[in-house]
C-alpha cells in the first residue's frame, strides 16, 4: 500500500507515476481519492463531535428532562447516519488505496513497455561480461551471443527424443500446458535446486516450508491482488473447515512474507532472509499464444523464492545482493544471460518500485527466455502485512520487503538443455550439477 501522506502531499507525482506505469481507469483517480480522504476527515470529525455530545447527555445527574432524551435521540440518529456515511467513504477510500500502485524508484527508466527496458549486464563463458558498447534497450546484446556450430534442437525435441519430457501424457491426465519430467530431467530439477540450495545456507538464509494454500489478505498484501487476480486458481470450499476463500499460490512469496504479517520485529532482528522451494500455479489467463510450445509457460511449475526483510536504508543494497546470487547461480551453470532494468511500463505488479529481470540465451531459438525477476517493493507490502521494526530508540517504522525468483526450475531447465546439447543429440550435464546427478555427466538416447 502507497503512504497515504505520499499522495496528499505529492499528488502531481503520483498521478505522473500512474502515468508512467501506464495505468488508466477511474480506480486510479488521484483527485476523486483526495475528495474521499477529505469528506472521511470531515465525517470522523463530527462522528468524534457527536459521541462526545452523547457523553456529556449521558452523565447528566437524576432523572433527565423531556428536553435531553430528546437531544440523546437526536444525537443516537445522526451518529448512525455518520457512521452509515463513513462506512461507504472507508470502503471507497480502500478501494482507491488498493490499487494505486507503488511509487517507481527513479532509477527505473521511464517507457511504455518493454522496448525501454535497459540492458545493464549481459555474460557468456566465452567472453566473460560484455562492454557498455556491446549493450542497450531490450535485446540489444543477442548479437553477441554464442550459437551452435551444427543443427539444433529446441528443448521439447531434445527432451522428447531423450525420453526426459512428455507433454502428450500430461495433456491426456490434466490438458495443455502441464508436463510429465522423467529420468535424468527429474533428477535435473532436484539437482539445480540443491545447488542453490546450498549457496544460500552458505549465506546464512533460513529454508521455509510454506502453505501452498492461502488467504485473501497473503494475496492482497502482496499485492498480487487485486491486479492479478485472474492469473490465481481459487480453491473451491468444499471441505474446507473455514469459510474464507482460498487461493493456490503461484510463488512462495506471498507466504514467506505473510508469516511475519502483524509482527513486529525487535531492533538487530534484520535483516531476515528465507528461501522456499514450492510447486506454483498460475492460469496463465491473457497468454495464450505465447511460449505455448514445450514448458516455457505452464499452469503447474517449480520455483526456488529467496526473500528479505530490512531496514528502508538497507533495501537498494540487499536489492543489489540478491541480484549478485542470481548472476553467481547463472555463472556457474555457464548460462548466457543479461540482465535488465525495467521501465516503468513494464514493472508488473503494483508493489514493484524496482525490478530487473534475468533472461538466459537460447541458441536454437535465438532469443531470450525470462529466467526471473529481483523485486525491491520498499514498504508498500509491509505496509499491507503490517509488518514494523523498532529502532535503537524504540520508534516503530515498516520494514521493507527485497523479493527475487531464485531458480524458476522448469525455464532454468529449457535454458541447461539447450545450451548443452551436442551434435550426437545428447546433452552434457553442467559441472556444477554434476554432483547431484548420481554419477550421471551425460544424457543421450542411449543412456
Amino acid at each position: 500500500m502507497l503512504d497515504p501522506k505520499v499522495i496528499r502531499e505529492n499528488p502531481n507525482k503520483v498521478k505522473q507515476n500512474i502515468l508512467e506505469r501506464g495505468l488508466s481507469g477511474p480506480q486510479f483517480d488521484v483527485d476523486g481519492f483526495l475528495r474521499v480522504d477529505e469528506k472521511r476527515k470531515i465525517v470522523n470529525q463530527e462522528l468524534e463531535a457527536l459521541r462526545s455530545v452523547r457523553n456529556k447527555l449521558s452523565d447528566t445527574v437524576g432523572k433527565p428532562s423531556e428536553e435531553v432524551i430528546t437531544k440523546v435521540r437526536e444525537t443516537k440518529e445522526s451518529i448512525k447516519a455518520l457512521e452509515e456515511a463513513l462506512k461507504e467513504l472507508n470502503a471507497k477510500w480502500t478501494w482507491y488505496m488498493d490499487w494505486f500502485p507503488n511509487m517507481a524508484d527513479p532509477s527505473a527508466p521511464v517507457g511504455k513497455n518493454e522496448t525501454s527496458n535497459k540492458e545493464v549486464k549481459a555474460w557468456s563463458p566465452g567472453s566473460g561480461y560484455f562492454k557498455e558498447a556491446q549493450l542497450g534497450n531490450k535485446d540489444f546484446s543477442e548479437k553477441w551471443m554464442p550459437r551452435h556450430q551444427f543443427h539444433t534442437k529446441d528443448h521439447l525435441e531434445l527432451g522428447e527424443s531423450l525420453d526426459i519430457i512428455d507433454i502428450k501424457q500430461s495433456a491426456l491426465v490434466s490438458g495443455s500446458r502441464f508436463v510429465y519430467l522423467k529420468k535424468e530431467a527429474a533428477l535435473l530439477q532436484y539437482a539445480l535446486f540443491e545447488h542453490l540450495q546450498q549457496k544460500l545456507l552458505s549465506e546464512g538464509f533460513t529454508p521455509m516450508v510454506v502453505p501452498l494454500m492461502v488467504k485473501r489478505r497473503a494475496l492482497h498484501s502482496s499485492s498480487h491482488f487485486p491486479g492479478d487476480e485472474d492469473q490465481v486458481y481459487k480453491i473451491a470450499k468444499n471441505g474446507i473447515e473455514d469459510s474464507e476463500d482460498m487461493f493456490l499460490v503461484g510463488s512462495s512469496e506471498p507466504s514467506l512474507f505473510a508469516y511475519y504479517m502483524d509482527k513486529t520485529l525487535q531492533p538487530n532482528a534484520l535483516p531476515q532472509k528465507f528461501f522456499a522451494f514450492t510447486p506454483c500455479f498460475r492460469t496463465e489467463v491473457g497468454s495464450w499464444g505465447k511460449d505455448v510450445r514445450g514448458i516455457k509457460r505452464v499452469h503447474q511449475f517449480d520455483k526456488l523464492e529467496m526473500d528479505l526483510l530490512c531496514a528502508p536504508e538497507d533495501s537498494e543494497k540487499l536489492h543489489d545482493y540478491l541480484l549478485s546470487i542470481n548472476e553467481w547461480f547463472l555463472q556457474s551453470l555457464g548460462l548466457p544471460y543479461h540482465i535488465l532494468l525495467m521501465c516503468t511500463g513494464d514493472l508488473g505488479y503494483f508493489a514493484a518500485a524496482k525490478k530487473y529481470d534475468f533472461e538466459a540465451w537460447l541458441p536454437h531459438q535465438n532469443e531470450f527466455i525470462e529466467l526471473g525477476s529481483d523485486t525491491n517493493a520498499k514498504d508498500y507490502q509491509a505496509r499491507r502485512y503490517n509488518t514494523k521494526f523498532k529502532d535503537q530508540a524504540g520508534n516503530l517504522h515498516y520494514v521493507h520487503t527485497v523479493n527475487d525468483t531464485g531458480c524458476a526450475i522448469g525455464r532454468t531447465l529449457v535454458a541447461v538443455l539447450e545450451n548443452y546439447q551436442q551434435a550426437d543429440g545428447s546433452v552434457v550435464i553442467p559441472k556444477a550439477l554434476v554432483p547431484y546427478m548420481h554419477g550421471i555427466e551425460i544424457i543421450s538416447p542411449n543412456s
